[in-house]
């Protein structure tokens, strides 16, 4: 049967704030299967801040990037049929046709467009969705980070920047079950208290309101041991002056800036904190540790079935709806793991 397929793409190049009117819905008519190909129907796409880097670089007409679950609805291809569920990069597309062949370079490793949805999923009580959130990328990236590149012990300190957000709320619960003290700091005072009372960080603190330096004086007074720093700017560098001796810090975004990358806030140069206190400053790509995706689902798997950790879902109703979604996420409106329901 003939399908159409609905695309958004980047209708012009961004200059200065992102709004709705820079995406461009399009509408194009999915041709015949070539022999080993399937087609995907899209069930849910994820929404991601580091979607607007790739726009401010991008040029009008490309497609939006983006990892979504999808459902072979035709194909050529006798080890995908028809119904198995799928997750991969199949950008902001209703429908995908897909080479299930095809890889990417990712991290430095050679990483599938496609997967089968992961295994943990066959005898969990979780959505399908869960493989966009706490089995996807932002789990991954929680667990792998921790346990791997920050090596965090029991008895330390770790500070979360934006940690309401999609992967920050995951790294608090799972920092909360390796044993450490959990500070977190959100631009609102509702999901400072959140994350306080129904995640159960330690500490939670508002940075537009409340002093990062005081704060953290009370919350920290020996030092931060680990900091997963998710905004960059200013703030980074406030939280670099309270670091204990020889602390990590874990670079996954710098969501400062992404509005205004003409203009970066920049930690000066270079904060003393990093040479006197021999700080180690590490850039963090899960896909580097693709080996160790189905170790760390399954470990996330169980903290998920023993109730240790909650993966919050803000889920949007509909297709059209996706730039709204990223909108609204950039600007703090959401708070966990953003997901568009088609």
């Amino acid at each position: 049967m003939p399908y159409t397929k609905n695309i958004w793409i980047l209708g012009s190049r961004v200059k200065g704030d992102l709004s709705t009117e820079h995406f461009t819905l399009k509408e194009e008519e999915v041709g015949e299967l070539r022999k080993g190909e399937i087609l995907c129907r899209a069930l849910f796409i994820s929404v991601d801040p580091i979607t607007r880097v790739h726009l401010a670089y991008a040029d009008p007409g490309q497609p939006i990037p983006g990892r979504q679950v999808a459902r072979v609805v035709e194909s050529r291809n006798p080890d995908y049929p028809k119904g198995k569920l799928l997750i991969g990069s199949m950008g902001w597309s209703s429908y995908s046709v897909i080479d299930p062949t095809v890889t990417q370079i990712l991290g430095g490793r050679e990483i599938p467009l496609i997967e089968t949805l992961p295994r943990q999923l066959d005898n969990a009580p979780l959505p399908k969705s869960t493989a966009l959130g706490l089995l996807g990328i932002p789990g991954l990236s929680a667990y792998i980070g921790l346990t791997e590149v920050a090596k965090a012990k029991a008895g330390e300190t770790i500070v979360i920047s934006s940690a309401a957000g999609q992967m920050g709320h995951l790294v608090g619960q799972i920092a909360k079950e390796l044993g450490l003290k959990v500070i977190g700091y959100t631009g609102n005072s509702e999901k400072a208290s959140w994350i306080k009372t129904e995640l159960g960080f330690n500490w939670a603190f508002n940075y537009r309101t409340q002093d990062v330096n005081q704060t953290l004086k009370i919350a920290a007074p020996e030092g931060v041991d680990i900091f997963w720093d998710a905004v960059g700017g200013s703030f980074t560098s406030k939280v670099l002056n309270h670091m204990a001796m020889f602390g990590r810090v874990i670079m996954v975004g710098n969501l400062s800036a992404y509005d205004n990358l003409a203009d970066v806030q920049r930690i000066p140069v270079l904060d003393l904190a990093i040479t006197l206190k021999e700080l180690c400053i590490t850039g963090f790509n899960v896909y580097r540790y693709y080996h160790l995706w189905d170790k760390a689902r399954e470990a996330l798997t169980e903290m998920a079935k023993d109730d240790k950790i909650k993966a919050y879902e803000h889920t949007v109703e509909g297709f059209e709806t996706i730039p709204q979604a990223l909108l609204d996420q950039l600007d703090g409106v959401s708070q966990g793991k953003v997901i568009v329901r088609i």
